[in-house]
């Protein structure tokens, strides 16, 4: 689901209107129907701030293929997202097929220190650094494959 469509549900599972999330968030009407619509993404002070409103992670609302998996629709129904089993399920299926590195869990193991306005704060920055040419892997300085 996209955040949008995870906006607009959770929103209704919480019998709020748009115009209700909004003043309760601080954000127009028309944003909020704008993100439920996919027009516009809300940028991530925003998306903390209804997370806030809606009182749920914003890791909820984030866009995820998890959120498809009929595992974890059956964890979410039953209400045992907090158990052991689910939570090995949900960091299998949100870990399959990434190369970890030692720099990668490092970093993992630093953001989990952080409060969710902290790591709203870690993504904002690294998403700056990912715009400063100087700072982002391209073709010539990327590492060679192994095939």
């Amino acid at each position: 689901m996209t955040i949008g469509e995870n906006i607009k549900t959770i929103r209704k599972e919480k019998g709020l209107t748009q115009k209700r999330l909004g003043e309760l968030c601080g954000i127009a009407e028309s944003n909020i129907r704008k993100y439920e619509n996919g027009k516009q993404n809300p940028k991530l002070q925003t998306l903390a701030k209804i997370a806030a409103a809606l009182d749920v992670k914003v890791n909820d609302l984030l866009e995820s293929p998890l959120y498809d998996s009929p595992i974890y629709n059956a964890f979410k129904t039953s209400g045992s997202l907090n158990d052991n089993l689910a939570r090995d399920f949900i960091n299998m299926k949100l870990t399959e097929g990434i190369d970890w590195k030692p720099i990668d869990i490092e970093m993992v193991k630093i953001f989990k220190k952080l409060n969710e306005i902290g790591q709203a704060k870690a993504i904002e920055r690294v998403e700056e650094l990912a715009e400063i040419p100087r700072y982002t892997q391209t073709e010539k300085n990327l590492p060679d494959k192994e095939d």
